[in-house]
């Protein structure tokens, strides 16, 4: 009879903790499927404007002149482009965005094929919204553009003739690619819910008033974790336990690591991504807005020319380069804020600090990078860097105080780039 009554006990003990995690477990695994959506759709959009703004210089540089169609024929300059995609093709290849180019609302070269893998070149763009946009001289972006039954992210730029709009450049990715990079993070998060799951089922002991408040200060721990909060700390006495109980508080630790690195952190440089940066900005302008903190400085930087060291050396050379930059990054914004990579060879440094200690920060941060050289198989090269600089006056938005530093960061690039602009 004792016996059954410890089973009876264990039972209750395991059923006591495993439902209330395993609803926090769903709430993140929904709350974390929707984050990683709508920061990876922001990332697509601001990738493929970029895609679709570079590809217009790349054939105006490739093919320099007037933009025209004579004959059924398409030319640039004294090109005849007509059914030939290559450039597209390798613009493709570099960036993994699929290309068109209109003459009007009629594609004239594409890298996007049917079925039967024929280009579908001399088709038509009927969609009226997108046509409006863009002959109306404005850029345009669609999350569910259909191409032949496929669904495509997609982001039109109007290509211009002598002041005219007389077509459009399109970048696009499949919106299977990024399901199925959001279903991969997703599982890998169930997948630690449900080791983390089992453990916590593990852990039974017969001081069970103890037991139930160490379960409770754990549940708390992964509590703020579905809410996106990682400054949480495991409390010391479930941590210094010697059994189950403790060994399940380290595994929840370690599962919020691992869930951080999933959602917060960019894999290549160790920063923060760009949703996990503009939590943090959020909280440094909340302290300003509260007056717990002085005053918040941000930076947007840009290493000059990257495109050119990933065409000439190729994208591994590329990822040493922006993880080298990342630590120079990290070791001078160390105790003064924190960085993070914004997209591609774009980065935010966020200073808790104010204008001009920061601009002495940025100096030193350029300074080395002028001075570091890299060296990849036979070759010898340096980079610098372009940077914007706004502060946080207590009034700004986010997105306000962000797009100051963006202008004023093209604006350095427009003027000759390695520089400050503030």
């Amino acid at each position: 009879m004792k016996k059954d009554r410890k089973g009876k006990l264990f039972f209750s003990l395991a059923g006591l903790m495993a439902v209330p995690i395993l609803l926090l477990g769903v709430i993140l695994v929904i709350v974390g499927r929707q984050s990683v959506s709508e920061g990876m759709e922001l990332e697509i959009q601001k990738s493929l404007a970029g895609i679709a703004r570079e590809t217009i210089d790349v054939y105006g540089i490739a093919y320099p002149g007037e933009i025209r169609m004579e004959d059924e024929r398409f030319y640039m300059g004294d090109a005849d482009l007509t059914g030939d995609c290559a450039l597209a093709d390798r613009i493709k290849e570099n960036t993994g965005a699929d290309i068109s180019i209109f003459w009007e609302n009629k594609r004239v070269i594409t890298t996007i094929r049917d079925k039967n893998g024929e280009r579908i070149i001399d088709t038509n763009l009927d969609d009226t919204r997108i046509l409006d946009a863009v002959f109306s001289g404005n850029e345009c972006y669609s999350k569910n553009v259909q191409i032949r039954g496929v669904g495509y992210f997609a982001y039109y730029v109007p290509l211009y003739n002598d002041g005219e709009v007389c077509g459009m450049v399109f970048a696009g990715k499949s919106n299977e690619s990024v399901v199925v990079n959001v279903r991969t993070i997703v599982t890998r998060i169930i997948l630690v819910f449900v080791i983390a799951l089992v453990i916590m089922l593990a852990v039974v002991s017969v001081f069970a008033g103890n037991i139930v408040d160490c379960v409770n200060k754990v549940r708390n721990y992964i509590g703020g974790l579905a809410e996106n909060d990682f400054t949480g700390q495991m409390p010391q006495v479930v941590l210094r336990r010697k059994d189950e109980i403790g060994d399940m508080g380290r595994h929840a630790v370690e599962v919020a690591e691992t869930i951080k690195e999933l959602i917060a952190t960019d894999a290549l440089t160790g920063l923060f991504n760009r949703r996990a940066g503009r939590i943090e900005l959020a909280k440094c302008m909340e302290k300003v807005h509260a007056n717990r903190d002085r005053c918040v400085t941000v930076a947007m930087g840009d290493i000059d020319f990257f495109k050119q060291i990933n065409d000439r050396y190729g994208h591994e050379c590329g990822d040493k380069v922006l993880a080298s930059i990342a630590d120079i990054f990290k070791k001078h914004l160390e105790n003064k804020g924190f960085p993070v990579r914004w997209g591609g060879e774009e980065f935010l440094l966020v200073f808790k600090e104010d204008k001009e200690s920061a601009l002495a920060s940025l100096q030193k941060i350029m300074e080395e990078i002028c001075n570091k050289t890299f060296d990849y198989e036979d070759c010898r090269f340096s980079v610098t860097i372009t940077f914007g600089v706004a502060r946080y006056d207590g009034r700004d938005s986010m997105d306000s105080l962000i797009k100051k530093a963006d202008d004023l960061l093209y604006r350095g690039k427009a003027e000759g780039r390695n520089r400050i602009v503030v």
